[in-house]
């Protein structure tokens, strides 16, 4: 599959409003999925830097980046597209906008998810809860340091 990366264009949004929702559904299946809708990508996204995976004419990912943090927000790759590359050159194409110390949260329960950052030397700095569970506070292999209890990081 040949992968393009680039930024978020408005006439994305409809076709990165359903891909959340079957990435999520199929991330989470111990959740109803009747709790992931369209409009969590417009609030889950919101003043933060998209680019989107396309391959071909269709987006077959995104990821969302708090500029400011160097924070990963949200890295989703349609279900039909896994294993084909497109979380890899997302993660590739973020590098860019993050500064010495880049982080992301993941949940626990996405041990998929979990498995990719750490196969792409992301390693577990600390644990929190937060409103969607448990999940690692991770750091890029790039960056250094160490999580403290002081440190403030988007509640996501």
């Amino acid at each position: 599959m040949k992968i393009h990366i680039r930024e978020f264009e408005e006439t994305d949004r409809d076709a990165l409003r359903k891909l959340y929702v079957a990435s999520r559904n199929a991330a989470f299946t111990l959740v109803s999925a009747e709790v992931h809708e369209p409009s969590d990508f417009d609030e889950d996204t919101k003043g933060e830097k998209i680019l989107v995976a396309v391959a071909g004419a269709e987006a077959v990912g995104f990821a969302s980046i708090l500029e400011p943090e160097s924070f990963l927000h949200n890295l989703f790759v349609h279900p039909e597209a896994m294993r084909e590359g497109v979380g890899q050159a997302l993660l590739a194409a973020c590098s860019v906008y993050f500064k010495a110390l880049s982080r992301l949260k993941c949940l626990k329960a996405n041990v998929n998810a979990m498995a990719f950052y750490q196969s792409n030397g992301w390693r577990i700095l600390c644990e929190g809860s937060g409103l969607d569970g448990p999940y690692f506070l991770m750091q890029a292999p790039h960056a250094g340091g160490l999580c403290t209890p002081n440190e403030i990081w988007p509640t996501i």
